[in-house]
């Protein structure tokens, strides 16, 4: 099974009781995915870090950048911390990049006690790779390097990965209460997607569901229902807010419809320019 290093950010902010009850949030966002897609996975956590075990790589990686709360994941080969397996691993990790006269460097931290530091980890490995292939004439830059390779050590286990792929942020699905988003256009789904992204179950309420179908793959449950009245709909949804994709035009234009509701009402759009609501819902079909 392939085992993927998950980081996570704005989480470790929060106090130690928020901070268990939104990483477990997460890990059961991720675990959820795979039962429902019927498929394997072995999930563990270190302070800062989920680590992910699954046979299926391109549906994980598609999972793992569609959940919101990671900031970044890592294919990863795991060795303990002691150096030598460390520059045995590093070595065959690199293999399959090193090119003639090809630049590269060594990144490194640790978390833990261990007879080396960080840089000088770095800086030993760089110099057992540097000798593995010396035959390919190759040169260390630290700036702007061809390729980079990447070590973690966290207590007696470390890591070793060639590449950070890049997660949505934000906080974990179901941390942050209800919304109700109302999508009568496509734009509008592009109004329901950062109030997701902040750790609200977003309910839709559409004629056109299709339109919605970009928004599953950010949330496998979310909830589609009939349009109506505002106000109603938000109290038997028990939302507590609700999201609409107005500009500045429609919201001059539909103010009064919004004057008797009790709630708040967001408008994550009103202050984008039209390139950057595309470049939104690009973002948001992506695969």
């Amino acid at each position: 099974m392939a085992l993927y290093l998950i980081r996570y950010g704005e989480l470790g902010l929060k106090s130690q009781k928020v901070r268990s009850r939104f990483e477990r949030t997460l890990r059961e966002n991720i675990i959820s995915r795979f039962i429902k897609a019927s498929k394997e996975c072995r999930v563990e956590y270190d302070r800062g870090r989920i680590f992910l075990w699954a046979d299926d790589e391109p549906f994980t990686e598609k999972v793992l950048a569609h959940t919101f709360g990671i900031v970044s994941f890592s294919k990863a080969e795991e060795t303990t911390s002691d150096q030598e397996l460390i520059f045995q691993l590093a070595i065959d990790t690199a293999r399959p990049f090193f090119k003639e006269n090809m630049s590269f460097c060594i990144r490194a931290r640790r978390n833990g006690q261990h007879p080396y530091t960080s840089m000088e980890l770095a800086r030993d490995t760089g110099s057992a790779v540097f000798l593995a292939y010396e035959h390919l004439n190759p040169k260390v830059n630290l700036t702007n390097p061809d390729f980079e390779l990447f070590i973690e050590v966290r207590q007696n286990r470390s890591f070793v990965y060639t590449e950070k792929i890049q997660g949505p942020g934000g906080m974990p699905l179901g941390t942050q209460g209800r919304t109700l988003g109302i999508v009568e256009k496509q734009q509008d789904i592009a109004a329901c997607w950062p109030i997701m992204k902040r750790g609200c179950r977003v309910i839709v309420a559409t004629n056109n569901p299709e339109l919605t179908e970009p928004l599953r793959d950010w949330d496998p449950s979310l909830k589609i229902i009939e349009p109506g009245d505002l106000q109603q709909l938000a109290n038997f949804q028990k939302t507590e807010g609700i999201a609409l994709g107005w500009d500045i035009a429609t919201y001059d234009a539909r103010q009064e419809e919004l004057a008797d509701l009790d709630l708040p009402v967001f408008f994550p759009l009103i202050g984008m320019a039209d390139a950057d609501i595309e470049k939104l819902l690009a973002k948001i079909n992506s695969q």
